[in-house]
């Protein structure tokens, strides 16, 4: 029994660190990782790109993470309020009526400028474009060291951001 429990773990390729190269390669991968998402997604993006975050297939898989369980967020932590407000009316509108689940926040004062983009999913798969003006980003399915380290830089500039007051609706 024990055998054939190793041959089928064997028959498995290990998910490899994939460079991409092209934006529609990015904007595949990050629905990818949102659709992969069991408990929680982060998002650092000082610019969040409406190409790539404000696809269908993006926030579908967003929406459907979101309503699969109560525990489960999506955190987001952007530098241009008003771009993200702007180009990213899907995500906006998710952050609207998901609120308990779905959050955007404006970065700290002390973290402007950062020149990098980022997404990590359960602590485990991750994206990561090292300089916005370069094309190359890094993605990785499963690579809990990585992730780790991407997890602790994200609660640090989680913890000093702040809410958008903008994406709150006055219901009277």
């Amino acid at each position: 029994m024990d055998t054939a429990q190793d041959k089928s773990t064997d028959d498995k390729p290990a998910p490899e660190r994939r460079i991409l190269k092209n934006r529609d390669e990015v904007r595949e991968y990050l629905a990818e990782l949102a659709e992969s998402a069991t408990r929680e997604i982060m998002i650092f993006a000082p610019r969040l790109d409406g190409d790539l975050f404000n696809s269908a297939r993006f926030a579908r898989a967003l929406a459907s993470f979101a309503a699969r369980h109560r525990h489960n967020h999506a955190r987001i932590v952007v530098e241009d309020t008003e771009q993200a407000l702007r180009d990213n009316d899907r995500v906006v509108e998710l952050c609207r009526r998901l609120s308990d689940f779905i959050h955007l926040h404006q970065v700290g004062e002390e973290h402007l400028g950062i020149r990098e983009m980022f997404v990590v999913v359960d602590h485990r798969g991750y994206l990561r474009q090292q300089d916005l003006e370069k094309p190359d980003t890094i993605a990785h399915p499963r690579d809990t060291r990585e992730a780790v380290l991407l997890v602790r830089r994200f609660n640090e500039l989680w913890d000093r951001s702040e809410a958008i007051a903008s994406l709150r609706t006055s219901g009277l």
